[in-house]
């Protein structure tokens, strides 16, 4: 076994920290172009900056590799509060309405998991941006 040399890109990479999860082409389009409008907003700490663009990067790569109707995507837990954010920036855009259906699924489906990922948001702001840019 290797040296762990940052624990928490250790703690936070584990399998156990990933969701697969199987989104419909069109609405995580609707995703993307929700990213991007948040993104050119320029009042984002560094550390949501970045879980957007990473989110971005994540969702079209997973779409350009597919050429179906639904497109697996793997994210990170970590995520989960960024995501969360997203939702709740748009909540009330009806052409974002796929943002809610996702926030939802996540919430229900890993609410077990939110304790040992709730620890991530109390961490520095430079140390969560280590942490997205490598899972």
């Amino acid at each position: 076994m290797g040296r762990v040399t940052d624990f928490y890109q250790y703690k936070y990479s584990r399998n156990g920290c990933y969701v697969d999860l199987c989104i419909n082409r069109v609405a995580l389009i609707a995703i993307e172009e929700a990213l991007d409008e948040r993104l050119s907003n320029l009042a984002l700490s560094k550390d949501s900056e970045c879980a957007y663009m990473r989110l971005k990067e994540h969702f079209q790569t997973s779409r350009v590799g597919s050429s179906s109707s639904y497109v697996e995507v793997r994210i990170n837990k970590c995520y989960l509060k960024y995501i969360k954010n997203l939702y709740n920036y748009f909540f009330d855009r009806y052409d974002y309405a796929p943002l809610k259906i996702l926030n939802e699924y996540l919430h229900v489906s890993l609410i077990s998991d939110l304790e040992n990922i709730s620890q991530f948001s109390m961490l520095n702001e430079d140390i969560k941006v280590s942490v997205l840019s490598t899972v």
